[in-house]
């Protein structure tokens, strides 16, 4: 509720007040349309003139048309707006989340939650704000109407009201708990169909798709069996709000049909009732079935706001300012990290990396390696220490400036499902088409996509499935290129690429390593023997550090490694 009442802040709420009184007009008139006809069937039951009548009550029919569409339209304009503000924010929110919330949500399931959550909030807005007018106004008229011609009536409408209002009360609490159960299997279905087709190309390397449709029932059978309840005690509330209705509308006939026939109201007056109640029972079984829509929706909406609206795990500390680089030194002190599990990586691991000194990282696989980058990045809170970059903890400058001081080059890079030329300007929106060739030219990929169709503006597919495994990581390195970042990154950076290209990007690499701090990952060790520094982790800690010539006669671990590859083992 909290959520919904901050989606309708600023100018929106003026739009919802206009809205309602919209509404209220219009079922002002629907209203006033039962005190006309009681006067035309009047009119005609005394023999006068009926055509004042005639006319009003076609007017009323006219204007609430109008009224009606004229809603219509200012709704769907303000709901639209309205959508489109919370679908922003919603996405804003969920990409400020950090690493591991990613890792814990499938892609598929988050980009459907936030359309569901933006489009179940504005759709119960707009129903309260349609419903919750019209009913006060009828039900208002109607006690009015009441107390003025068969005061006798208000006690059974005031127990109508209370009963009504109690057992609606109640049901709904039921129908909660249903309907977000079951958008709660309706979003693991989904997302079980959004992992199985995005990894197409797992499902037909390995003949599974038998396999899929068999561990794919489950899920659609806990779907349909939660549906099914919400539907069963849907119908028992309509059932009941329907019978309510009609054992009110019953009784007041008889009370009104026995008033008529013994004189104590007019033929008038008598149809202006029966018509009245007949108004509020029939927004009394809409009411039921709208019912079923709100408590539908809202499940949607609380199970999505569930996963979306979770903390972020990562926030910027109070008056923190962007981080400003002079030089680009990197420092980690005592720093100490596990993963949420108790896991430990790190125990007060010590490093320091000079301005413009190039790093080479190595170690068995679970070294520590990737953690250590992710760290740097800020992508976990560390458990205890500090790491600093110029001397400026980065946990006190802003996340994002701290993201815009560093270019990576990861191992398996992400392309977007755009133009080759969309995913090299990402690494600078702002740069001109002539730096963004140049990158390309310096990252030796202005000859493949040049090659291609459409050049520059051929799409790469989902991941980058359309390209090779070594196209798309020179894709990734044009793009580091265009950057232009103090701090470069690379995570085995060449490890997808041929001789004869990787060649050529090492080549490019010493232009883009020059006067910046790098650090880079790698297994093959020959592509960073010609760093500065090279530091050597195992289970976590470090255990060797220097250059490539020096840690040859150390006869330790690294040496080992290098033995091995030498060898031809590995």
């Amino acid at each position: 509720m909290a959520f919904m009442w901050r989606s309708t802040r600023g100018g929106f709420r003026l739009q919802l007040i206009l809205l309602a009184i919209v509404i209220g007009f219009g079922t002002g008139l629907d209203t006033f349309q039962t005190y006309a006809m009681g006067q035309l069937v009047g009119a005609v039951a005394g023999k006068t003139d009926p055509v004042v009548w005639f006319v009003v009550v076609s007017g009323t029919w006219m204007f609430g048309y109008v009224f009606a569409r004229g809603y219509g339209l200012f709704s769907s304009y303000t709901v639209m707006a309205m959508r489109v503000r919370i679908h922003d924010e919603l996405f804003a929110y969920v990409m400020n989340h950090a690493p591991r919330y990613f890792l814990d949500q499938a892609s598929g399931a988050l980009a459907h939650k936030i359309r569901l959550a933006a489009g179940s909030c504005t759709t119960i807005i707009d129903y309260a704000v349609s419903n919750a007018p019209r009913l006060s106004i009828l039900l208002g008229a109607t006690g009015y109407v009441m107390a003025k011609n068969v005061p006798d009536a208000l006690p059974m409408f005031a127990v109508f009201l209370i009963v009504f209002t109690a057992v609606s009360s109640w049901l709904a609490q039921k129908l909660r708990k249903y309907a977000k159960a079951s958008s709660e299997s309706a979003s693991a279905q989904s997302s079980r169909i959004v992992d199985t087709v995005s990894n197409w190309d797992s499902v037909l390397s390995f003949a599974r798709s038998l396999h899929e449709r068999t561990t794919l029932m489950p899920f659609s059978q806990k779907e349909a069996s939660t549906q099914l309840e919400l539907r069963v005690v849907v119908t028992v509330m309509r059932v009941a709000l329907h019978v309510m209705g009609v054992l009110f509308m019953a009784a007041f006939l008889w009370s009104s049909l026995d008033d008529a026939t013994t004189g104590a109201i007019d033929l008038a007056t008598f149809t202006m009732l029966v018509t009245l109640s007949m108004l509020v029972g029939a927004h009394i079984n809409g009411l039921g079935d709208n019912l079923f829509v709100f408590f539908e929706t809202y499940g949607n909406l609380s199970t999505a706001l569930d996963t979306i609206l979770t903390p972020h795990e990562i926030v910027d500390a109070p008056g923190a300012k962007p981080l400003s680089i002079t030089g680009g030194a990197i420092t980690l002190k005592d720093v100490s990290f596990a993963y949420p599990d108790g896991t430990p990586v790190f125990d007060k691991i010590t490093l320091s990396v000079m301005p413009g000194e190039k790093v080479g990282l190595v170690g068995p696989s679970g070294a520590g390696k990737s953690t250590l980058i992710k760290l740097i990045r800020r992508h976990f809170p560390i458990q205890s220490g500090s790491i600093e970059i110029d001397g400026h903890d980065i946990s006190a400058v802003t996340w994002e400036s701290l993201h815009h001081a560093m270019a990576e080059v990861p191992q398996n890079p992400g392309l977007f499902h755009r133009s080759v030329r969309e995913n090299i300007f990402y690494g600078r929106p702002d740069a001109t088409e002539n730096e963004m060739m140049t990158a390309a030219k310096l990252a030796h990929c202005h000859e493949f996509i040049s090659a291609r169709g459409n050049g520059y503006d051929s799409v790469v597919g989902e991941r980058g499935m359309k390209l090779s495994g070594g196209e798309k990581q020179r894709v990734a390195v044009a793009r580091a290129f265009l950057k232009n970042a103090p701090i470069l990154i690379l995570d085995e950076a060449t490890s997808s690429l041929d001789s004869e290209a990787e060649h050529l990007i090492q080549k490019a690499f010493l232009n883009l390593m020059k006067g910046r701090t790098v650090i880079a990952i790698a297994h093959r060790l020959s592509t960073i023997m010609g760093m500065d520094r090279i530091v050597v982790l195992n289970n976590g800690r470090i255990v060797e550090q220097g250059p490539h010539a020096e840690l040859l006669t150390k006869s330790g671990l690294y040496a080992d490694m290098w033995k091995r590859q030498v060898g031809g083992f590995i």
